[in-house]
């Protein structure tokens, strides 16, 4: 390909420049042809001489049209061509230039995708230290807890055997038997009620030191592209069950019933319609649709 810096500016071999020639005749047709309507509109069709005036004038508008039609194309053809290469120079460079666009954002979408991965992973992987430092601290706070429980299980035993001893003492009229089993009942409650609090600190204090121990994971923040961003683009697609825009235009239909804002998504065919009025006429049969008769003029030169 030439490149256009070496292409000439203005000069007739310039592959860009072109000069549409309108000739006198051409004008002068021009001219004439422009006054058609005027013509046909002075015709009064009113008896059948009329009528075959105003066929015959019609037929010539025909032959002018055709005429037109092969007048204009020839003159803009050489301005069309022109068109056709500029766009031949310009397009490899746009067509590239697309692609390239297309291949950098999907590159940076899924490079922007690839470190929300990472920070989600990271996030993940946090959560499950956590969850399994809590499990594990769990574990060791209910054996210490249970541990606790049995102390406390032991010296509340011992505590209902000395009020027994007490009241026994007592019953007996011996008081200072009776002072000791007391004394000594309160200290084993006394130690019951110390061995739940122990074995409870223990256990919180398990508890807060797994917590600690999970080192949090440094979350690197998705790296910031000046000017680029990305987001979420949602389009309508066929569901994995529907096999074809066809069944899910049944099931569209058989819904609107119960869903009557879902007929906007049903459209007439009207080319398929017509052709079947055209075929089947006044019998057409169609639910809410009728075959509308109405004449078109023709004329054969």
């Amino acid at each position: 390909m030439s490149n256009l810096a070496d292409i000439p500016v203005n000069t007739p071999t310039n592959p860009l420049s072109v000069t549409l020639v309108m000739t006198p005749e051409i004008a002068t047709q021009l001219q004439r042809d422009a006054g058609a309507l005027e013509v046909a509109q002075a015709y009064v069709i009113d008896g059948a001489e009329m009528a075959t005036l105003a066929n015959d004038e019609l037929k010539a508008v025909k032959d002018r049209l055709d005429k037109l039609a092969e007048l204009k194309e020839g003159f803009l053809r050489p301005a069309r061509e022109i068109i056709a290469n500029a766009e031949a120079l310009f397009d490899p460079a746009i067509k590239a230039n697309k692609a390239a666009e297309a291949h950098l954002k999907q590159a940076l979408i899924a490079f922007q995708a690839e470190e929300r991965r990472k920070v989600e992973e990271a996030r993940r992987a946090q959560e499950e230290a956590e969850r399994k430092a809590r499990q594990e601290a769990a574990a060791i706070a209910a054996k210490a807890r249970a541990a606790a429980e049995e102390k406390a299980r032991e010296a509340r035993r011992q505590a209902q055997e000395l009020e027994r001893q007490r009241q026994q003492a007592e019953a007996e009229g011996n008081a200072r038997a009776a002072a000791a089993a007391a004394a000594k009942a309160a200290e084993a409650t006394a130690k019951a009620a110390a061995a739940i609090e122990n074995g409870e600190a223990k256990a919180q204090e398990v508890e807060l030191a797994a917590a600690a121990s999970v080192a949090p994971v440094e979350v690197i923040a998705p790296t910031k592209l000046a000017g680029f961003s990305t987001r979420a683009k949602w389009s309508a697609v066929l569901a994995p069950n529907v096999s074809s825009d066809y069944e899910a235009i049944k099931l569209i239909a058989a819904a609107i019933p119960t869903r009557p804002d879902l007929v906007a998504y049903l459209a007439i065919d009207w080319k398929a319609a017509n052709k079947t009025a055209s075929a089947q006429k006044a019998v057409m049969s169609i639910p809410g649709l009728i075959a509308k008769e109405e004449q078109i003029g023709n004329s054969r030169r």
